[in-house]
């Protein structure tokens, strides 16, 4: 009998007025739903409110503002560095990689000044997006980002052995190409996993080839250099130049400086930033460096004062109760993905795919209801979901509940509903896989 009702549960066909879906996510009837819904909590609670905001496009003339394209390889903690100098968490975060899919803003305002922060996927090689089947905007993001943005900081993930001793070539290119209209900064993250002592002053060196933009003109070479220094990367440059049949002296005599020199002028296209970036390990164009460690807080508030104080005069895209462009329904979507990404191993998270069901506000309760149903493929899939007499999936909803109040700074009560395949077998009645709350169907 009980096993023939949780069967029935599962195969429910969903019933009800659907407030969300990817696909209709800034369509007008839908967003009809929530014009009887009373102010609480901040923008991010009532969608159509927070949608009328972000479309008006000239809430103030005069002012500040500064919007910075934050790049970075997967996981180099760029969602948390913005989570940390917003003072909130608006930015969906886990520890694994590709957690950010799209651009998104993040609008922080104090007083006159409006910082816009891009949140941007981290940078992928066009062959892995079709080598995985990953989305295109993982390449084509952080391109227009650049494109968009007033400041370019490049965060460095100095934690990670494989990856801090250089810049990105992905990186690379990208500020190769934007260097004559936007400047960059270089952020050391994750400072407080290596020790403070000399080798991070060798690293900094060897990441901005031993100058700044507007310091030093001259590259010094230590004879302590490891073999991937400039003078190697001179005679790299040299060697394959030779290869490709270039006959031109200035590319075989080219430093970092000439390289520097050739991006201040502009349209640098893709095929010539391969070549002045081959061998480069740093970036010489960097304005400033700092080091943080995004995760404890250590140096955001000295990046942050600094980036206020870098805004150039111009008039406000957003309105100052907005805290991020996208809709709070694909928010609240995206934090239970990131969620998910932590919580699950292996594939089983880039599979999942919720969507929300129900939000509503409870005046009595002072509570905001958001019901999310968790489409699974396979059973699988649901074992890894649901977890033994379904302690996983709680666990999920508390963590989830947790940013949500964050997010939206009001109460929060988040039911998620697995949604079984077809094809799925119901666990046996001696065994309650779906545990003993009822919300988890």
């Amino acid at each position: 009998m009980l096993r023939n009702k949780i069967f029935d549960l599962c195969h429910l066909q969903k019933r009800g007025l659907k407030l969300y879906s990817a696909n209709f996510a800034n369509k007008k009837e839908f967003l009809k739903n929530f014009e009887s819904m009373p102010d609480f909590g901040n923008s991010n609670t009532n969608p159509l409110k927070h949608h009328n905001s972000v479309q008006n496009i000239d809430p103030k003339k005069n002012g500040k503002k500064l919007c910075i394209a934050i790049l970075g390889v997967p996981n180099s903690g760029k969602s948390t560095l913005i989570n940390k100098l917003m003072g909130k968490e608006v930015c969906p975060s886990s520890c694994k990689h590709n957690t950010t899919r799209h651009n998104a803003r993040a609008i922080l305002t104090q007083d006159d000044t409006q910082i816009v922060f891009l949140d941007t996927p981290g940078v992928v090689d066009p062959k892995d997006v079709s080598k995985y089947k990953l989305e295109p905007s993982l390449v084509r993001d952080p391109e227009m980002s650049c494109k968009e943005a007033d400041l370019l900081l490049v965060l460095q993930d100095v934690s990670n052995r494989f990856v801090r001793e250089a810049v990105d070539k992905k990186i690379l290119r990208l500020l190769c190409k934007h260097q004559h209209r936007v400047p960059s900064i270089l952020v050391l993250n994750k400072l407080d996993a290596i020790p403070r002592n000399r080798r991070l002053y060798d690293l900094i060196r060897k990441l901005t080839c031993n100058r700044l933009d507007v310091g030093t003109t001259q590259i010094k070479i230590s004879e302590h250099d490891p073999k991937w220094n400039v003078e190697s990367y001179l005679k790299r440059l040299k060697r394959i130049s030779n290869q490709s049949g270039a006959e031109s002296k200035k590319d075989e005599d080219m430093s970092a400086i000439v390289v520097l020199e050739e991006a201040r002028q502009g349209k640098v296209k893709d095929d010539r930033a391969e070549t002045l970036i081959t061998g480069l390990l740093g970036w010489p164009g960097f304005r400033d460096v700092f080091s943080i460690s995004a995760k404890d807080g250590s140096g955001v508030e000295d990046l942050k004062n600094y980036l206020f104080k870098s805004a150039i005069p111009g008039g406000h895209r957003f309105s100052p109760d907005i805290l991020v462009d996208v809709d709070p329904r694909e928010s609240v979507v995206n934090i239970i993905k990131s969620k998910l990404l932590e919580h699950l191993e292996h594939d089983v998270p880039y599979g999942l795919k919720p969507e929300i069901e129900h939000w509503q506000y409870e005046e009595e309760t002072a509570l905001l209801r958001i019901s999310v149903s968790i489409a699974t493929k396979n059973r699988r899939e649901s074992a890894s979901l649901i977890g033994e007499n379904g302690r996983r999936i709680r666990l999920i909803a508390m963590d989830v509940e947790n940013v949500l109040e964050d997010f939206f700074d009001y109460n929060v009560k988040l039911t998620l509903v697995p949604v079984l395949h077809k094809k799925n077998t119901p666990a046996e009645p001696n065994k309650p896989a779906l545990g003993t709350n009822a919300t988890y169907l």
